[in-house]
């Protein structure tokens, strides 16, 4: 069964979400980048509100594709007793260094890490087989600008359809999103993966950096649960 994540910016967004929260609460800060950064203060402070009512995850921010970066950024960030840590990966000459170099703390580390590729940034193909051997336990596609364009903007059905289909052949837990809509659900949820993604279908005005709107989030999730896989 297809769940459903929504991306919150503070502990007052829980707040509001406490009545319906989704099946994984994420953490970021929308107004810095496709993977902005909460402070680990400030999800800590979520995690102990939410206290395990759902699962939690949080990004690091938008890194360099450098392992004495985003190693103590995991590390650090895995201390606020988030869910899940997510981590963005970019095109790089140095990111298939970068991820061989992470293996040995993503083994170690009692946090599972999830890999959040972009559609309108993509990484080699050939990289994606690689992924749960350095210690991934999720992949999920994401859009890293965000100019109004949509997931299926960049990658038809399917692309998403094979991709969906690598990383679960790997057992990876794999997820969709990237300025998804409503009406991308009947679309989306066919295809399988684990959870689909949202903020800015959540709210005002569909500007992601806006508020969320309950009314917004209780129509998400009725279409999610009600929608046949």
């Amino acid at each position: 069964m297809t769940k459903w994540l929504a991306s919150i910016k503070s502990l007052n967004e829980a707040k509001q979400l406490e009545s319906m929260f989704p099946d994984i609460l994420d953490m970021k800060d929308p107004s810095r980048g496709a993977l902005g950064a909460l402070t680990v203060t400030e999800v800590a402070e979520i995690v102990r509100f939410v206290a395990k009512r759902c699962q939690t995850s949080a990004t690091i921010g938008d890194l360099a594709m450098e392992v004495n970066v985003i190693k103590p950024a995991i590390i650090e960030m895995a201390s606020s007793g988030v869910d899940f840590v997510k981590i963005g990966l970019f095109p790089d000459s140095n990111l298939q260094h970068c991820l061989v170099g992470l293996a040995d703390t993503l083994h170690k580390l009692k946090t599972p890490v999830i890999a959040v590729l972009f559609a309108d940034k993509p990484v080699a193909k050939a990289l994606w087989p690689i992924l749960k051997t350095v210690g991934f336990h999720g992949v999920m596609v994401d859009t890293a600008l965000k100019n109004g364009q949509h997931l299926l903007d960049h990658w038809d059905r399917l692309k998403l359809q094979t991709f969906v289909a690598s990383i679960q052949e790997q057992g990876l837990l794999c997820g969709l999103a990237g300025a998804l809509r409503y009406e991308d659900i009947a679309t989306l949820k066919p295809l399988g993966a684990d959870y689909l993604g949202f903020r800015s279908a959540l709210c005002q005005a569909r500007l992601r950096t806006a508020q969320i709107e309950l009314n917004r989030v209780e129509t998400i999730s009725k279409a999610i649960h009600s929608l046949p896989d």
